[in-house]
């Protein structure tokens, strides 16, 4: 293939969503939950043709995933089963949406070039979740521009978040007050220091299982088209680590689709006329690419705040205890595909070894705990102990001092002997202690 050529070329379909994180002060959800929404309005599907009300294909959702699973996500819809509903998690979960439906000019240099891409901005969407965590979503229509415009524009907005170009963006999130007044959420766009990027291309040109491979790692990793070909020598992937992601990372079910899933990026690739964006946007970015990216973000916040110098252990493990039982479910769907897409998606993200992390830091802090404890018990035991020593030893004494001659000054000096005696051989198992436990 000519990389060079088709990197020029442009896709029959192609848009971004692009995803980043804030953290809110309760507030601002109480104020949002009683009617004062800051100019967005109430969440719906945004791929709805047949203008199906959404609460409905929320509840159609149940004939494919299971329901506790949906109801993570969507815990205030009305329940069929109550057991699947947590009350705490659904008040702290609240959803809004604002069109926006916006072409905006944004300036993006490569090198010492600088091109203007007129982007269509078609909403944004708020996600707020439990423990102060918002997501903010909006998405781009980029079906007009060539594969290289793509990756560029995905890498520029993966890495620069919100610009000058782009500030009504932050306009509109403003409202969202972070929780320590000395922070700003101008600072924190973005999850870590990088938007996450979920992107889906449908192909026009028929092209081989290798060249798709590689168009698929270009974009994935928002590289210049030809890269993994070889054509662009400095973003060009080493063998391993190429056939690494295309191995471990690479999604290829049904001939024509594939997805490669990386920590930054989601990408989709299809072949023409085979994109279904009331699945894979509805379904696979709401339910399963946004509940993985609440999770890791959940569990970066509470391993940040369980290694802290304040942190309350146990309350944070009773936290997590609930948390993992609603939100972090070990089967997801009655169909295999949504749950071959999810475990990829999870591991892309490294969601487990945060899972990890977090469950080690809890049984140190309990076997410390648990040590602490038997410490107190024991030192409590000790002490016990040597006061029924001591009164053995004034009970002897008084036995004694009866058997031989009665006076107080024999049992003074007969039970102060004996006490000696007994210090002695205390002190010289305390010791021994010590030196064994230094």
């Amino acid at each position: 293939m000519d990389w060079e050529k088709f990197a020029s070329t442009k896709p029959c379909n192609a848009y971004s969503i692009f995803c980043g994180v804030l953290e809110y002060r309760e507030s601002i959800l109480e104020e949002v939950k009683s009617g004062d929404t800051f100019g967005f309005d109430g969440w719906k599907m945004h791929v709805n043709p047949d203008k199906i009300d959404s609460e409905k294909i929320i509840k159609g959702f149940n004939r494919f995933y299971y329901e506790s699973f949906v109801n993570s996500i969507f815990p205030d819809i009305e329940k069929a089963d109550a057991q699947h509903f947590n009350s705490d998690f659904a008040r702290k979960t609240v959803r809004l949406s604002k069109k926006i439906d916006e072409t905006v000019p944004v300036t993006i240099n490569q090198g010492k070039s600088e091109h203007v891409f007129n982007i269509k901005f078609e909403y944004m969407d708020l996600f707020f979740f439990p423990r102060e965590i918002v997501f903010y979503c909006f998405k781009c229509d980029l079906a007009g521009f060539s594969y290289n415009e793509i990756t560029l524009i995905n890498n520029y907005f993966r890495n620069s978040g919100v610009t000058e170009d782009t500030k009504f963006l932050y306009d509109l999130l403003s409202f969202i007050k972070p929780p320590d007044n000395t922070q700003s959420n101008r600072n924190s766009l973005s999850f870590g220091n990088k938007l996450k990027v979920f992107s889906l291309v449908e192909l026009d040109a028929d092209i081989t299982k290798e060249e798709e491979n590689m168009l698929l790692y270009d974009l994935g990793v928002c590289a210049p088209i030809g890269s993994a070909a070889g054509v662009n020598s400095i973003f060009e992937p080493s063998e391993e680590y190429y056939l690494e992601l295309i191995e471990k990372n690479r999604i290829s079910v049904f001939k024509n689709w594939s997805a490669l899933t990386l920590l930054d990026t989601f990408t989709g690739l299809f072949q023409k006329g085979t994109l279904n964006n009331f699945v894979w946007e509805n379904g696979y970015f709401n339910l399963l690419y946004l509940q993985s990216l609440y999770v890791k973000h959940y569990l970066f916040k509470i391993n940040k705040i369980f290694y802290s110098k304040d942190a309350n252990h146990q309350k944070l493990e009773d936290e997590f205890f609930e948390f993992n039982k609603y939100y972090n479910p070990s089967h997801i769907s009655y169909n295999f595909l949504p749950s071959l897409i999810f475990e990829r998606i999870r591991y892309s993200l490294a969601i487990q070894s945060e899972l990890n992390l977090l469950k080690e830091g809890i049984e140190r802090a309990n076997q410390k705990t648990k040590e602490k404890s038997d410490k107190k018990i024991n030192f409590i035991l000790q002490v016990i102990a040597a006061l029924a020593v001591f009164s053995v030893v004034w009970d002897v004494s008084e036995w004694i001092n009866k058997f031989f001659s009665g006076d107080t000054t024999s049992y003074n000096i007969i039970s102060g002997s004996l006490t000696i005696v007994v210090l002695i051989i205390l002190g010289i198992f305390f010791f021994r202690n010590f030196r064994k436990k230094s």
